[in-house]
């Protein structure tokens, strides 16, 4: 079973943070026997973002997406893998509880 990982953002695409996620994943699947099978960049285009994420749908891989969540403008991967997977973006009553107790 192949196993990819998507990574999301403008910041790691134009330089100002370096990806440390894909070495975790090489790792973390490693310590279990498996490895990476591929790996992409994205930058925070919902268009792309969809397209990518309906792709990997389709496929059988086990893919791992990173990046891109955040409260920013520029995240858009949860609307993304809503769209791909033909759902509607639903809020979680006890998240949003907790996370508007925080902030």
């Amino acid at each position: 079973m192949p196993f990819g990982a998507i990574i999301i953002g403008d910041e790691i695409m134009s330089g100002k943070r370096q990806d440390k996620h894909m070495a975790t994943v090489i790792s973390t699947l490693r310590e279990r026997g498996l490895e990476l099978s591929w790996c992409q960049y994205l930058a925070d285009e919902p268009a792309l973002i969809t397209a990518t994420l309906k792709r990997t749908l389709a496929a059988p891989d086990v893919v791992f997406s990173f990046g891109g969540i955040g409260a920013t403008p520029d995240d858009h991967t949860r609307q993304c893998a809503a769209d791909a997977a033909g759902v509607a973006l639903q809020l979680h009553p006890d998240a949003d509880t907790e996370i508007r107790a925080r902030f």
